[in-house]
């Protein structure tokens, strides 16, 4: 088993305390970063409300193209059906 010097256990206590430091130091930071990330998904939710909303406005004007299709396509069944019985 290797034995450390006073020297070396005194270098790895004050790289210990140095990482330590900078950790610390960098919770502000983190917290920074939490808060704008959170922002940013608060905006993406709002964001994805807001399409919801136009979305559901659309679907009834859309409803309403698809049943003039649809009435149409059986228009012409109809249609298709008269000129097979003649």
């Amino acid at each position: 088993m290797e034995t450390k010097s006073r020297y070396e256990v005194i270098a790895d206590l004050e790289k210990q305390k140095r990482d330590l430091i900078l950790k610390k130091n960098g919770l502000g930071d983190n917290l920074k970063n939490m808060e704008r990330n959170l922002k940013e998904m608060e905006r993406n939710v709002q964001d994805q409300k807001d399409e919801i909303t136009y979305f559901k406005n659309q679907m009834k004007e859309q409803g309403a193209t698809f049943d003039e299709l649809i009435k149409s396509v059986d228009e012409s069944l109809k249609r298709m059906t008269e000129l097979n019985k003649q």
